[in-house]
């Protein structure tokens, strides 16, 4: 009887119409339910930097209407006299925080899973994460007191050494190494996780064949974990420079660009260009900039780290 019901379903001229009908809405219904996402990724990414792009090249304060200058917007940024020391500063900044956001968590997430119980890897976990839920204003702020020359911690502790009072946020030589000394030991970031899923992926019958052939501890490292870690390694490196292309907060809060303009950088004037001084169509002619050294580095990034394996 179920073979007979079953044969009728299938050739059934009403069965098979509907499912038929069925089959011909599926593709229409996911265009349909997909173009919402479409619509809204257009209206509130794309328009924004089409916005921008062609702003880069009109003198616009933002309440008046722009007036077309060409690329005079970007020859003035260029011929400034802070222009190569904001390069220089952004090159330091980019590299010096996608170092840190690459090796310290690599470290972390290698140590935590070295860890002889599921337990203490867990507990390890938690320690590690619940820090990326305080807010970064919060941070800065902690950090702002602690490297304080007069009353703060680090110096406080560096005394114990008889080490004299060091002027972190004063200096032209310390400035931008204070700002990077910010979440210090520099773990409890997303690229912790991103590497922790990553070395969990890799299979145990790799570690198992590595111990037999003598390959372990920093031999292992080398020749299993790292080149398997590639495309999280990839992933890290692109996030990481686009995160400290855009981070101009701490500069902000902490320095505001100076002393000596040891720490500025174009995202900062990029800001008060656009909303201190109302120069919108100056700053939209910074961001453009800097979206195409973004790409740039996404570029070269996703090139020379191809996985090897």
């Amino acid at each position: 009887m179920a073979k007979v019901s079953g044969e009728w379903a299938e050739h059934h001229p009403l069965a098979s119409g509907k499912h038929k009908k069925h089959a011909r809405l599926g593709p229409k219904l996911g265009v349909l339910m997909i173009i919402p996402s479409i619509v809204l990724v257009v209206l509130f990414n794309y328009y924004p930097a089409v916005r921008s792009l062609l702003g880069s090249l009109t003198s616009w304060d933002g309440f008046n209407p722009p007036q077309f200058v060409g690329f005079q917007n970007f020859v003035s940024y260029f011929q400034q006299p802070i222009f190569w020391p904001e390069v220089r500063n952004l090159v330091l900044f980019v590299v010096g925080g996608t170092i840190i956001s690459i090796v310290f968590p690599f470290l972390a997430a290698e140590l935590t899973l070295a860890l002889p119980s599921l337990k203490g890897q867990n507990r390890a976990k938690y320690l590690f994460v619940i820090p990326m839920v305080i807010p970064q204003v919060i941070m800065i702020s902690i950090w702002a007191y602690l490297l304080n020359p007069d009353d703060g911690l680090v110096d406080a502790v560096l005394g114990l050494f008889r080490v004299s009072p060091v002027q972190w946020l004063g200096s032209t030589h310390t400035a931008l190494l204070s700002i990077l000394l910010i979440g210090f030991p520099w773990v409890s970031s997303l690229g912790y996780l991103v590497f922790l899923a990553g070395l969990q992926g890799i299979s145990q019958e790799i570690f198992d064949a590595s111990s037999v052939d003598g390959v372990v501890g920093l031999s292992r490292l080398w020749s299993i974990d790292l080149p398997l870690s590639i495309p999280q390694l990839r992933f890290v490196v692109i996030i990481a420079g686009i995160t400290m292309v855009q981070n101009f907060v701490p500069i902000l809060l902490l320095t505001g660009g100076g002393p000596a303009n040891a720490t500025i950088v174009p995202g900062l004037q990029m800001y008060q260009e656009a909303f201190t001084d109302s120069q919108l169509g100056y700053g939209m002619a910074i961001g453009t900039l800097l979206f195409v050294f973004m790409v740039l580095v996404s570029i070269v990034t996703l090139r020379f780290l191809k996985p090897r394996t």
